[in-house]
């Protein structure tokens, strides 16, 4: 869902899986005689969510459109040749999984597989790749669930 306007996709068929990874940035300082570089905490780092969305023709009666929806969630909108607002911010709505969680998509990638007559896909699947969208820091305790 589109936090920013609140245009949705919704897909017939559940994701296989989902793969949710974060990361942290250290630096690794080089001593002079040491056997191993000392490491200092520098930030976190980025947290992804990929899947892939199995859309169909029953569900999504223009499987095209559905896919063109996507990956205009990739987009900036411009005024006038400038800048006007980045990408749209999104919700992933999956039972009570990512709940209160902002994304942006960074990636879509689509591999087609069934077609009608005038070559209308009418069976997709779509690689999506989104990273979280943070407002403010958060620690080691707000991430436990304390």
């Amino acid at each position: 869902m589109d936090v920013d306007d609140g245009s949705r996709l919704e897909w017939e068929f559940n994701p296989e899986s989902f793969v949710d990874s974060d990361e942290a940035n250290f630096a690794r300082i080089g001593i002079p005689g040491m056997s191993h570089p000392r490491i200092q905490f520098s930030s976190g780092g980025e947290r992804t969510l990929s899947f892939v969305l199995r859309l169909h023709y029953s569900r999504n009666k223009d499987v095209a459109a559905a896919i063109r929806k996507l990956r205009s969630w990739l987009y900036a909108e411009y005024s006038g040749g400038r800048l006007a607002k980045a990408p749209h911010r999104l919700l992933v709505q999956y039972g009570g999984n990512w709940e209160d969680e902002k994304w942006v998509l960074t990636k879509v990638a689509v591999g087609y597989q069934r077609f009608d007559r005038e070559g209308n896909p009418l069976l997709s699947d779509v690689a999506v790749e989104l990273l979280e969208y943070i407002e403010e820091s958060r620690g080691m305790r707000e991430v436990a669930g304390r």
